[in-house]
């Protein structure tokens, strides 16, 4: 009897703990003799087909592989003219950085198609004319460094022949995390052979590091004109440094002629136990006083907190920068007054704090602000906004875990009401990050008078930290929406949620 297609006499017993007795026993393994030849018999059946798929597998793969080995012959690739192939290699590039010494990235990797394109990628200078050199700290004493001497030899090589290939070709060179060098064989020396092909050069690291091109003078260097970033030359207009343990000030520049600077200057933490270099508000005002044709400046203050504060607040001589028109200043500092002293009549962006934008600049005759009130006091950062009557975008924030007092409160935006009237212009307001304290009602008049303005308000974006809503005000925002009202509130939550792994630590051993 089989119970393939017919219930099993013991269906009712299948899957339960039932124990059959001796005579139910015996039914049971009578009943499947001929269910077990047939499965037998079905998989002797599978066991054969499977060896034909094999082997028709096996002639598929060995006919694919014959075809393409023939269509492969006329391949449009492999009849490209040498000239079309050399602007197709080109093309690989990256766009947004400088080459990688890296097999898996264009240039490279065109090498090891074949031994066509390895030939017409070595002999296609343009290829090789951008490179970075990465991170590789050397030292032949400190064992914290092992076996990076042998690694900087085959770099060293590498870049050898990178500008070997490169020919006559103008250079754009990154170097980056040039901390120290204790032996000769870093590629940054190889860079001093070929200083006078140098267009753009990146440098990241101590000045002391760096002093073999920084000895360089300007006839050795006569293509570094536009957009260096870091190396200190005097014929520079567009600078970018990011350095350890150093003054900016003492740097070679002819600070007159400079349009564009960026200053990250870290301190150096020495072995007497103090830090050493960076930029202080002193150091940020002297910088600002030296550059009066600046269009966009960059600072990160890296030094106390109260020498920043002295140097911000007490030194009150002018400032006159007429032509910029980006200021950002990031980094360790606190405002207890605003620079009353800074004349900047054509700035159409200022941040101040940690901001990422990348918000278009307005333009004439409006402005954006991005503003860390942490930085601030209540009076100061109400002397910031009057000093800029022009702005219409503005962002004000204030990191979460910050002590100081919230100031973006109700009496904040009562501010923007008459007759105050802060920010006239006022277009795009958003608030959050901790920066947010005021009350829903308080939000709701401050929609109402910017939407009875002159210029009225087209985006109000808040996020409030961690509070329930208090009365719901969307549907009287939304009613601004035929006004052009761009509205959006959002209410962060605090409510804790179990983590079983939280704090967990691996045992080994």
């Amino acid at each position: 009897m089989s119970f393939v297609n017919s219930v099993s006499p013991f269906a009712e017993k299948l899957g339960t703990n039932y124990v059959p007795p001796e005579q139910e026993i015996k039914a049971i393994r009578d009943l499947l003799a001929d269910p077990t030849e047939e499965l037998a018999r079905i998989e002797a059946e599978i066991d054969e087909m499977d060896a034909v798929i094999v082997q028709l597998k096996a002639k598929h793969a060995s006919l694919k592989t014959a075809i393409d080995a023939h269509r492969a012959l006329i391949s449009p690739m492999r009849h490209t003219p040498e000239d079309v192939l050399r602007e197709i290699f080109v093309a690989c590039l990256p766009t947004t950085h400088n080459a990688l010494i890296d097999p898996s990235e264009a240039p490279i990797l065109l090498g090891g198609i074949c031994r066509h394109w390895r030939a017409v990628a070595h002999s296609t200078p343009m290829l090789w004319s951008s490179m970075h050199i990465p991170i590789i700290p050397i030292s032949d004493e400190d064992p914290a460094f092992g076996g990076t001497v042998e690694v900087a030899s085959k770099l060293e090589k590498l870049v050898e022949q990178w500008l070997k290939r490169s020919a006559t070709c103008p250079l754009d060179v990154s170097v980056s995390g040039v901390y120290r060098i204790d032996s000769d064989r870093h590629p940054i020396h190889q860079l001093l052979n070929v200083s006078r092909r140098l267009r753009h050069l990146v440098l990241e690291g101590e000045v002391a590091a760096l002093l073999p091109l920084l000895r360089l003078g300007p006839d050795s260097l006569p293509l570094l004109r536009e957009y260096p970033r870091l190396l200190p030359f005097p014929s520079l207009a567009e600078v970018s440094l990011s350095i350890l343990s150093a003054d900016p000030l003492s740097l070679p520049l002819k600070w007159s002629q400079l349009t564009r600077l960026t200053l990250d200057c870290f301190p150096l933490w020495t072995q007497n136990g103090h830090y050493e270099g960076g930029l202080g508000g002193i150091g940020a005002l002297e910088v600002l006083r030296k550059c009066p044709n600046l269009l966009r400046c960059e600072l990160r203050l890296t030094k106390s907190p109260s020498e920043v504060d002295t140097g911000l607040a007490s030194n009150t001589s002018l400032i006159t920068l007429p032509h910029m028109d980006i200021l950002i200043l990031r980094g360790i500092f606190h405002l207890p007054n605003w620079i009353p002293h800074l004349v900047v009549p054509k700035l159409r962006c200022l941040t101040v704090g940690e901001v990422s934008t990348t918000s278009p600049t307005p333009s004439l005759p409006y402005m954006r602000a991005e503003i860390d009130t942490s930085r601030f006091t209540a009076s100061s950062l109400l002397e910031l906004l009057e000093s800029f009557p022009m702005i219409s975008h503005l962002r004000v924030f204030a990191d979460v875990y910050s002590p100081d007092t919230i100031l973006v409160d109700d009496a904040f935006l009562e501010n923007f009401y008459p007759p105050h009237n802060l920010c006239p212009a006022l277009t795009h307001f958003t608030a959050g990050g901790g920066g947010a304290e005021f009350s829903d009602a308080a939000a709701l008049s401050f929609v109402r008078a910017q939407m009875a303005m002159p210029t009225p308000l087209q985006q109000f974006e808040v996020q409030f930290p961690p509070r329930s809503m208090q009365i719901d005000i969307m549907p009287e925002l939304q009613s601004f929406s035929s006004s052009g009202l761009q509205a959006s509130i959002k209410y962060c939550t605090s409510e804790w949620k179990f983590n079983p792994r939280e704090a967990l630590y691996t045992l080994t051993g």
